[in-house]
């Protein structure tokens, strides 16, 4: 099976803080740098050697968004930050060669049991074609209709991103369709290609929709904060296709590492 995984960066990425359980070779079959933010030219890449290469003198295939034949500047000046990497995938067709699309962030650790899934999935994909990996943190509603905690019911507008999804997809689902199900966050999953090219196509809609009412007063008004409306959109997207019974979820685990910022000394401005 083919599988690329996308790794989003925008300064720096280092493989031995990400990919140490992968040999060379994994690392160039399964894991494609993703470079975005063209106001940051020094992008630098640490291979497993410590040699650190600037991104064009970068031996491995890295994608620069801002260099693709369709790009869409707006994405990354609104702050939709990893949601631009679905939108540009999908609209430069870099999924077609690939049964699994993944995406995931420079700051996410990958452990054995992520290595070995992924080992798996390479392998033996065809079995699993009608599953869904991503990051749980738990459900997303509970029984009486509660959201969670990371949900940020307060601050996201869910009743929006499902009369979004119902409007897109051709449904009519309460919210009641999500009760029980995962709150899959970090924008940070492999799909099937079919339903990465379905969350896509959406998404990129859906930039539209919330911009720019959802980034002004009284909601969060920080560069950064459209990409918390997204992330909870595919939360709602992984959600929904659950009840909809199209595929299986799994867990993936991976390690949302808050030393590695640190470590390469990339600051997060995006949390206003």
């Amino acid at each position: 099976m083919s599988l690329g995984i996308y790794t989003v960066f925008h300064k720096a990425l280092d493989e031995r803080l990400v990919w140490a359980q992968f040999s060379a070779e994994e690392v160039e079959r399964f894991f494609i740098p993703y470079a975005v933010n063209a106001q940051v030219p020094d992008k630098r890449i640490t291979g497993p050697d410590g040699q650190t290469a600037l991104l064009r003198g970068a031996a491995r295939r890295v994608v620069v968004e801002y260099e693709l034949d369709w790009h869409d500047p707006a994405l990354q000046a609104r702050g939709f930050l990893e949601t631009s990497c679905y939108v540009h995938v999908l609209r430069n067709r870099l999924y077609q060669a690939l049964d699994f699309v993944g995406v995931t962030q420079y700051d996410m650790n990958w452990p054995a049991p992520a290595a070995a899934l992924l080992r798996s999935l390479a392998a033996d994909g065809a079995a699993r074609r009608g599953t869904i990996f991503g990051m749980d943190c738990g459900p997303l509603l509970d029984d009486d209709g509660e959201y969670q905690r990371l949900a940020f019911a307060a601050v996201f507008d869910w009743d929006f991103l499902l009369l979004s999804y119902n409007r897109f997809f051709g449904r009519a689902w309460g919210m009641d369709a999500l009760a029980g199900k995962p709150l899959t966050l970090f924008q940070t999953y492999i799909l099937p290609q079919a339903e990465f090219v379905a969350l896509a196509s959406w998404l990129e809609v859906l930039c539209s929709e919330v911009y720019p009412w959802a980034n002004q007063p009284p909601r969060p008004t920080h560069w950064g904060a459209l990409s918390g409306y997204a992330e909870r959109a595919e939360a709602l997207f992984v959600a929904a296709r659950l009840h909809e019974g199209r595929f299986e979820f799994q867990t993936l685990p991976l390690e949302h590492d808050d030393s590695i910022p640190v470590r390469l000394g990339v600051p997060k401005t995006h949390y206003g």
